[in-house]
């Protein structure tokens, strides 16, 4: 049995491998972020709060392709690309035991919105279609909620917030999926979202 006080010094090994461990990590998804990112990022450009430059979340879950064997580790990255007057753009990566670390796109419907041709975008929303079905890279004014495991994102039009989009991935079995998209196309100062993808079970 080891005596309490001989703990403190194995404590003060280990922290200082966990913290090297932790940057070391860092640096790996910041190099894949740079290659990832694209031209289009801003690494070195202003960002309000730092704390939102980088930011992880380590969970586990139970693999279906493995019931019996040990839960899978996952540790979720958020890195910040590039912010504008009220919208902020991040990418995200994953790191499993299975796979590595890789960066995450995220499925997101493509549409058409049609406006009266007399006052285009001010003009009433004669109609709003999915067409399709696309990938994104970053995500606008996300946010990860550790519970429902769950990356929420939610892009204005313009500042006040009568257009916008939403968006909600849900981590299941090893991957974030699309469980709903909404799309706020009119420009007529209310906030009154339609619901073009709908996936929640139950």
């Amino acid at each position: 049995m080891i005596r309490p006080l001989l703990w403190l010094p194995l404590i003060a090994l280990s922290a200082p491998a966990a913290l090297a461990q932790e940057a070391s990590l860092e640096k790996r998804v910041m190099k894949l972020h740079a290659l990832a990112g694209g031209d289009w990022c801003e690494p070195d450009g202003f960002l309000m709060d730092e704390e939102e430059r980088f930011n992880s979340w380590t969970f586990s879950y139970q693999p279906s392709w493995d019931p019996e064997g040990e839960p899978e580790e996952v540790t979720l990255f958020r890195v910040w690309c590039m912010s504008g007057a009220y919208n902020a753009n991040h990418a995200f990566y994953i790191l499993t035991e299975s796979n590595g670390l890789l960066p995450l796109t995220f499925a997101m419907p493509t549409y058409e919105a049609k406006y009266e041709e007399d006052d285009g975008l001010d003009g009433p929303l004669e109609s709003l279609t999915m067409t399709g079905m696309g990938t994104s890279n970053f995500l606008v004014n996300s946010v990860f909620d550790e519970d429902s495991l769950t990356i929420t994102s939610h892009s204005l039009w313009r500042g006040i917030g009568d257009a916008a989009s939403s968006g909600w991935w849900v981590f299941a079995d090893g991957e974030f999926t699309l469980q709903q998209y909404d799309i706020d196309a009119s420009y007529d100062g209310e906030v009154n979202p339609e619901t073009i993808v709908d996936y929640w079970r139950g």
